[in-house]
């Protein structure tokens, strides 16, 4: 079996593949607490492992942690490695779990596509006709754009993320939660439209991936696959290239 770790800044999400399916996933904070739930995956017969990080201080800690569980080597993705074409300025800035979409929705999709990954931050990866990550953008996170909010009005934290049936809310917690999601949902619906029509694309895959992800997808206006485990398909598949 094979487990794929994606290292982000919040969350740490962890997948095991048996060849077939993802039959167990792991969603750990991008913290050094992890150990105790981290052991839990020595129950799965993992035989290699392969890490997708932007996080450099965590890599090495989960590196030796992998080691140390399984007794096996570890393959680190980077974008020298992946078999991604980067067709942007700075090949070496480019996060490699947005290389991982890349490599991920060609395959599992199709191109030209373009990615939208919703979670601590909000990313839109476009993916040409021969598979090239040609550039995006990156915009706040729902949470992180929604944090003062959060802060000055404590007691609606648990509800803030909730998906409102109506725009205009009639309480400060129906407020937030129209302002928050409804306005995200608009803006990841505007910026599927806006990039293809940059494009000049009339058709296109359009993916939704990411820790908020299940929760925008339903609402969405523009037709598109929601694939909760796209990075670490993408992690699986260059693993595999390699």
């Amino acid at each position: 079996m094979i487990l794929a770790v994606d290292i982000g800044n919040t969350n740490v999400t962890c997948g095991v593949y048996d060849g077939k399916k993802w039959v167990h996933t792991l969603r750990l904070p991008s913290t050094l607490d992890f150990w105790n739930q981290f052991f839990t995956l020595k129950e799965f017969g993992i035989t290699e492992s392969a890490i997708s990080s932007v996080v450099p201080d965590l890599t090495q800690v989960y590196i030796e942690s992998i080691q140390n569980l399984f007794q096996i080597d570890v393959h680190i993705i980077t974008y020298q490695n992946s078999g991604v074409k980067l067709l942007v300025d700075t090949p070496k800035d480019v996060g490699v779990d947005r290389i991982c979409n890349v490599a991920a929705a060609e395959i599992l999709v199709g191109t030209p596509a373009i990615v939208g990954d919703i979670g601590s931050a909000t990313n839109y990866d476009v993916v040409d006709e021969k598979g090239a990550f040609i550039g995006g953008a990156i915009a706040p996170g729902i949470e992180v754009a929604a944090h003062n909010l959060i802060q000055k009005a404590a007691l609606l934290k648990e509800t803030a993320f909730a998906v409102p049936e109506l725009v205009v809310g009639k309480s400060t917690e129906s407020n937030l939660q129209s302002g928050i999601m409804l306005g995200a949902i608009d803006v990841v619906d505007g910026m599927f439209t806006r990039i293809m029509g940059e494009m000049n694309w009339d058709d296109c895959n359009k993916i939704v991936t990411g820790g908020f992800g299940g929760l925008i997808s339903p609402h969405l206006k523009t037709e598109h696959n929601y694939l909760p485990n796209l990075t670490l398909d993408g992690i699986r598949i260059i693993y595999e290239n390699n």
